[in-house]
């Protein structure tokens, strides 16, 4: 068995499609370039892929990762350059790699990712003013956000502290009414938090005029 890690963009218009459908796109696109997968075992067997994270619907990236695990050895170069033909706009491998079989899973390795975050706001605020919230909001000992479980039809909230999880977060450039913020934030096995909640909590405690439903995360 082999190992092919691969890094990949999803832009554009494909930011769109839900990771399920990210999954059946990869898995058709393998097929279709004749690579030699390895299968699952089981009833129902399945290509052995996996990725590095989930992306939420609406979220780009030039980041992504996903690791193919295959039963020949194959040119990496010619299965990029026929992937990349099979695959669909917004979707490009840019970079693969082969790792060894029983390396860490991808889960395990990546602990954190950058996101750049474009907001809107209702109205204008000077640089000054979003930098000052902004280190105030990173001071919090505490950043709570709710969390609703179901457990046998029972609906159950529960208080998370997502502070830990947000490693950094700067102001990139502030305009009329659109802010930038980058973040690096906890993806993977130790934790998983998306960046819209981030901006959702920060416009929440600090008091942000933020427009929420037009923020876009790259």
């Amino acid at each position: 068995m082999y190992k092919i890690r691969t890094r990949f963009c999803k832009i554009d218009l494909i930011k769109f499609i839900s990771h399920l459908d990210l999954i059946r796109m990869m898995e058709r696109s393998l097929r279709r370039s004749n690579v030699p997968l390895a299968f699952s075992q089981g009833f129902n067997p399945h290509p052995k892929i996996a990725f590095a994270t989930a992306l939420s619907i609406g979220v780009s990236s030039e980041g992504e990762y996903m690791d193919i695990e295959i039963t020949d050895q194959i040119d990496i170069e010619m299965f990029k350059e026929e992937m990349n033909k099979q695959l669909p706009n917004g979707l490009k491998l840019l970079k693969c790699i082969y790792v060894d079989e029983k390396s860490k899973s991808l889960m395990a390795v990546i602990d954190y990712s950058d996101y750049i975050v474009k907001c809107e706001l209702e109205d204008g605020l000077s640089e000054t003013d979003i930098t000052n919230a902004v280190e105030l909001f990173l001071h919090q000992e505490n950043i709570f956000m709710s969390k609703v479980n179901y457990k046998r039809k029972n609906k159950i909230s529960q208080e998370i502290n997502i502070r830990p999880l947000i490693k950094s977060m700067e102001i990139v450039d502030v305009k009329a009414r659109e802010i930038i913020i980058k973040m690096n934030v906890a993806t993977g096995s130790k934790g998983n938090l998306k960046p819209e909640i981030v901006i959702e909590r920060f416009a929440h405690i600090m008091n942000i005029p933020f427009i929420l439903d037009k923020t876009r995360v790259h």
